[in-house]
């Protein structure tokens, strides 16, 4: 049989047509398509900077050919082809327009702190997928996805030895891509015009030394959120009541609000009106929780800025103003986050009932838990009433010349 076979290898070799295909040595043209987004909290950065790292590591192994995304995307264009791909049909379509001999094709999907990959090696040739994987972390920092994380999925995705795309030492696991990190950083803290990303963490909620109800001071963890730099002003408040055709505030006559209070926050407003507002705006009410990571951080103080009270900082009654300020009158009084006026201004309504805290030994009105509450003090009230731990019970249909709101969002 050996002898047998070299006679058969000779004699194709010395015909026109080969009997058996040969290895030309050069690597299989791969395609890396941009990650697909799922869900509002994903980021079409994060994605794209991912599919980025995949060739780049990918790459440098010398086992592929990398069709780079200019080129992809340069003929894409030039044979017409603009069907938004989501199968295995439409993918082998688009790896044959390119002459590419596989084609990667996935999703990237966060839910908080929560992320799941999920990429297919698709056979543009035979039109089959070669290999799917899946998975999933809590916890994982840009720089762990472009790095050790990242370079097992790629390992697992493609069966290359992971030494392979370990990077040679001392070079910075992510340090091919700074462009893409701060992008991605940019399209998540900047996602929202005018409203500050509290990040994914710890805080402390309550106080020690504070009114009964504020005690004792727990800690909770909660996911990130979007919180309004400032509270609502008046002008926007009046894009509401224009476009949606709900009330206006009480003192505002001929539903104008009075000159030069367009700067300041929408005051009169009861829970029920800021609930509508944030609901219009496609946002919400903060918690109590939120509001309080977001006025003083993971770790208790008794005002934004600091625990020494200062009257240049806030809109207290000690301050004289006498009345509302523009919102952002007070840079000084901004907590670590950047956000402003939560010690003064107006008074803020929160999303929750006036509940006591777990562990709490203090005993509650039946009437007291069917009240809202509002945080961080008003203009009218002194420094007592701006400390960031104050919880201000009120009935949700009240309203007063020194109640606001300010909108959150999730992410």
């Amino acid at each position: 049989m050996p002898r047998l076979f070299i006679y058969l290898y000779i004699l194709c070799h010395l015909i026109i047509i080969p009997c058996f295909a040969e290895d030309t040595g050069i690597p299989p043209l791969l395609v890396i398509t941009e990650l697909r987004t799922i869900g509002e909290q994903s980021s079409q950065a994060e994605a794209r900077a991912f599919s980025d790292f995949i060739s780049n590591e990918i790459e440098k192994t010398g086992l592929y050919r990398i069709l780079s995304r200019s080129s992809f995307s340069s003929i894409m264009k030039a044979k017409s082809f603009t069907s938004l791909c989501f199968d295995l049909p439409c993918f082998t379509e688009m790896g044959k327009k390119v002459g590419a001999d596989e084609l990667l094709a996935g999703h990237i999907k966060r839910r908080g702190s929560s992320l799941e990959i999920t990429l297919r090696r698709i056979d543009v040739k035979e039109g089959s997928i070669l290999k799917t994987m899946t998975r999933s972390s809590t916890g994982l920092s840009a720089s762990q996805l472009m790095g050790s994380w990242g370079r097992r999925l790629i390992s697992a995705s493609f069966d290359i030895e992971l030494k392979k795309l370990i990077p040679p030492e001392g070079e910075e696991p992510n340090a091919v891509m700074p462009n893409q990190q701060k992008e991605i950083l940019k399209s998540v803290t900047q996602k929202y015009p005018g409203m500050i990303y509290i990040p994914e963490g710890m805080v402390i909620v309550g106080s020690k030394s504070g009114d009964p109800c504020e005690k004792p001071p727990y800690k909770i963890n909660l996911e990130a959120f979007y919180i309004g730099k400032y509270e609502v002003t008046n002008q926007e408040y009046r894009d509401f009541v224009t476009e949606s055709g709900y009330a206006a505030p009480q003192h505002w006559e001929g539903n104008q609000i009075p000159p030069g209070l367009e700067k300041h926050p929408v005051t009169w407003v009861s829970f029920e009106d800021a609930e509508a507002y944030c609901l219009w705006k496609g946002g919400r009410l903060p918690s109590e929780a939120e509001w309080e990571r977001a006025a003083h951080g993971a770790q208790p103080a008794l005002y934004p800025w600091g625990d020494e009270f200062d009257p240049n900082r806030a809109n207290i009654w000690q301050a004289g103003r006498r009345g509302t300020a523009p919102v952002g009158s007070y840079p000084l009084g901004a907590s670590r986050f950047g956000v402003e006026d939560m010690a003064g201004n107006v008074f803020e309504w929160v999303n929750d009932f006036f509940h006591p805290y777990p562990g709490s030994r203090t005993r509650f009105k039946e009437s007291d838990k069917h009240k809202r509450i509002l945080r961080g003090g008003s203009w009218n009230f002194n420094q007592y009433y701006a400390r960031t731990t104050h919880r201000f019970p009120r009935m949700g249909g009240e309203k007063s010349r020194s109640y606001g709101f300010r909108l959150a969002r999730n992410p």
